[in-house]
């Protein structure tokens, strides 16, 4: 089952209007890429957006709690809406957060406090983990120069967050492609964080969109529910030259909870 979501900066009532076009998670933005004088405006916005009633998943991205996170929280909780929160740095932050909603949490990990203590967050209401690359990178002093394919610094990153993320049991999502036009590039860091085991990545533009969710497709479902079925059934086969045993049994059903 792949995460993939279209962020949309919500004082842009244009780009509202849109969203249930849209074949992806949306994501509403209230942090970066709104304007410091457009946030109350895009609170609004969102609360006006919710009240009128969309057919898909929603999720906030509120700002820092200390500036006015908790504040979002606080007008969004009664909407069925996830909160994804940014520019955490500990466990006690976390738990603030659940003190003030029983919503779902998702987490921005993007500071190097959090980062390098990922395995301290597992928390069940904590669905999502999302990489902030560049965030990251800005506190760890390295140059978004760096984030090129050929580079292990950055290879490093995305497999120790994938991994992390997996023995906590929440989803891995990959970061936001900012060269939007360059869809050739978009397409070839969406095929390496598929490899490192992520469930989805951000987008930015429709077309990024598009491409992501033909990576990041599910599997055949009905030929992993036959193979789950049979294996139930029977224990141990062979088909299509493929023994089936208990560790293949397992693959299966995981798919199918969509796990993986």
């Amino acid at each position: 089952m792949n995460k993939n979501y279209l962020m949309v900066s919500a004082h842009n009532e244009k780009h509202l209007s849109k969203v249930d076009k849209i074949d992806a998670t949306i994501m509403l933005n209230l942090e970066d890429g709104v304007p410091k004088d457009k946030k109350e405006i895009a609170l609004k916005n969102i609360v006006k957006l919710l009240k009128k009633g969309i057919n898909k998943k929603v999720i906030v991205r509120i700002n820092s709690l200390y500036e006015s996170g908790f504040k979002e929280i606080e007008t969004l909780n009664e909407f069925n809406v996830a909160f994804r929160i940014p520019k955490i740095n500990s466990i006690e932050e976390v738990q603030k957060v659940f003190e003030k909603t029983n919503n779902e949490i998702h987490l921005s990990v993007e500071t190097k406090e959090m980062f390098f203590n990922l395995k301290n967050f597992r928390y069940s209401p904590i669905k999502a983990f999302y990489l902030g690359v560049l965030d990251l990178f800005d506190e760890l002093n390295l140059s978004h120069s760096l984030i090129k394919e050929d580079n292990q610094l950055i290879h490093k990153i995305l497999i120790d967050f994938s991994l992390n993320s997996r023995y906590l049991g929440i989803s891995p999502v990959g970061f936001i492609y900012q060269k939007y036009k360059d869809l050739a590039g978009f397409k070839k860091w969406c095929e390496i964080q598929k490899n490192y085991g992520f469930m989805g990545v951000g987008c930015i533009t429709p077309k990024q969109v598009e491409i992501a969710n033909e990576i990041f497709k599910n599997e055949d479902l009905e030929y992993a529910k036959m193979i789950a079925q049979r294996f139930e059934k029977e224990g141990a086969f062979t088909i299509d030259g493929l023994f089936v045993d208990e560790p293949v049994y397992k693959n299966y059903k995981n798919m199918l909870k969509g796990k993986i």
